[in-house]
């Protein structure tokens, strides 16, 4: 591994008891003190090269709007164009968590993604299900969330309906301002409740699963809210076809497994 990573990420981090029962139950888990604050600064600044935000293809403008850009400013796929990243990504200690939560010997790094919400004009992000807008036959995704500096409940942290994964997939939602999954079906909000969105640390996370229905308010602070995630998944996953700006250049044929392209990185016990 490069030697710009910290020695920390050789180190596995131990999931707090409990930690997999309650994923698998209440459709997200805190992963707390996953990372140390040297090291999300250094997470933090390499995130800071990427200031611009990735636009939408046409193919996908039913996933994003330019008003859900300036609530979220966003970009993805580092990991795929640069070698910290990757590394990052596939370290003993992110990758273990990784493989722990699956359960599994054997795993695939599918994604990496920094989320910003701005200051003052940060405003709600509408809650939806992450599945929809991947290009995935079967649920078994997750996203590891790591705020990279101390945030507080005002800021826009994300709120999780536990449970909500039961559902099943719901549909797609454009992310933009309004279109909140919530109106579509108004008992979410009774049957589930809200969990998370309380004050994390910097190198504090959260993991959520792709059919969780989760979302979270504005930015009332003003201070942007920073944050990078990290998307793993099962090695039986197989794609399906459907547009994604990041997926598209994989030159991957619907119906084939992601675990048989070598644009996807398999993770393992055996690593």
């Amino acid at each position: 591994m490069s030697e710009e990573l910290l020695p920390e990420l050789l180190e596995a981090y131990q999931l707090p008891d409990g930690t997999l029962e309650h994923l698998r139950s209440q459709s997200w888990a805190p992963l707390p003190g996953l990372l140390s604050a040297d090291a999300v600064q250094a997470m933090l600044e390499q995130v800071q090269r990427y200031a611009a935000p990735v636009q939408p293809s046409e193919s996908e403008k039913w996933m994003t709007s330019e008003e859900y850009a300036r609530v979220v400013q966003s970009y993805d796929g580092m990991a795929w164009t640069d070698n910290w990243f990757r590394e990052l990504a596939l370290s003993p200690r992110l990758a273990g968590v990784a493989l722990d939560l699956l359960d599994e010997p054997e795993g695939l790094f599918i994604h990496d993604m920094t989320f910003t919400k701005p200051g003052n004009d940060g405003g709600p992000t509408p809650f939806h299900q992450d599945y929809p807008f991947w290009p995935f036959d079967r649920k078994g995704a997750f996203t590891i969330w790591i705020a990279l500096t101390d945030l507080t409940a005002d800021m826009g942290i994300l709120k999780f309906m536990p449970g909500s994964h039961n559902e099943g997939p719901l549909g797609r939602f454009s992310r933009a301002p309004g279109d909140d999954i919530r109106k579509a079906y108004p008992y979410l909000e009774d049957k589930y409740g809200f969990a998370g969105g309380t004050d994390l640390k910097a190198g504090d996370a959260t993991v959520h699963y792709d059919l969780t229905v989760h979302g979270a308010d504005g930015n009332k602070t003003t201070q942007g809210r920073a944050a990078y995630t990290l998307r793993y998944m099962p090695t039986d996953v197989i794609y399906t076809g459907a547009p994604h700006r990041h997926f598209d250049g994989f030159e991957m044929t619907p119906g084939e497994l992601f675990s048989d392209s070598p644009q996807v990185p398999r993770i393992s016990r055996l690593s």
